[in-house]
């Protein structure tokens, strides 16, 4: 017999708490109210990385070229995240909102690409969306299983390398929350889009309006696709979040 919700539940959150410290605080996108789990000091998580990346290097006795140290930004509740939500509440639940050509009434398939702790993934499962959890870090995998575990059946996680990795799916919706900010990705993610994308499909990205992110517009006008925007308020920030819609041309 499966063991109770929230037993399950317990025991994802001890497993995290052997190593993280938590906040648990309820969370609002459109009508949908949860409670959500993240880290309670981003900063710390930083901190401890880059200490164990010093103390590795001194176990080698030279900076050691060529390893790739994973910098924890999955710890981080980023703003576009939070215009993300409100933008997928309006129109998984119908209630309109700026036209999605991926968004149905029935359920869709979305890829929650850089899924962090799972907040994006998490709402869309919640509206009755197919969800798959993709991130590098495993530990960002786990809080998105936490999350996301009321609407378990709705989801799925995989630890994935966009640069390298390709899945055997395509998606009608991928979601991409702050995942511009290196200009040096995103020759690794436009072929990944293009690749999981299902015909009719969106790649919809969140961006808080960096410099990058207008050179960014400027790089995807040389790729097949078409490009719509919108802007969202969060509570958060002053100014609003970019929200970027891209569809294959």
């Amino acid at each position: 017999m499966p063991l109770p919700l929230i037993v399950r539940r317990q025991r994802l959150l001890a497993r995290i708490h052997r190593r993280f410290q938590t906040i648990t605080e309820p969370m609002r996108a459109g009508d949908l109210t949860f409670d959500f789990t993240r880290i309670a000091d981003p900063n710390r998580v930083l901190d401890e990385v880059a200490a164990e990346e010093d103390r590795l290097d001194k176990l080698a006795g030279k900076r050691r070229d060529g390893e790739e140290l994973h910098l924890p930004y999955w710890a981080e509740l980023w703003d576009s995240s939070l215009a993300i939500i409100e933008l997928l509440a309006e129109e998984l639940s119908g209630m309109g909102g700026p036209p999605m050509k991926s968004i149905k009434k029935d359920a869709i398939s979305v890829l929650d690409l850089g899924c962090g702790m799972g907040l994006t993934g998490t709402v869309a499962a919640a509206t009755g969306a197919k969800v798959l959890f993709a991130d590098l870090e495993a530990d960002a995998l786990l809080f998105a299983r936490l999350n996301s575990i009321a609407f378990e059946k709705n989801i799925r996680t995989r630890r994935l390398n966009w640069q390298t990795a390709r899945l055997a799916e395509q998606f009608d919706l991928i979601i991409g929350a702050d995942i511009l900010y290196d200009k040096t990705q995103w020759p690794f993610l436009e072929p990944f889009w293009r690749g999981h994308l299902r015909a009719g499909g969106t790649v919809l990205l969140g961006e808080p309006g960096r410099q990058t992110g207008e050179l960014f517009l400027e790089w995807i006008k040389n790729h097949p696709w078409r490009v719509s925007q919108h802007k969202k308020t969060v509570p958060t920030r002053t100014a609003p979040i970019r929200l970027l819609e891209l569809t294959a041309a």
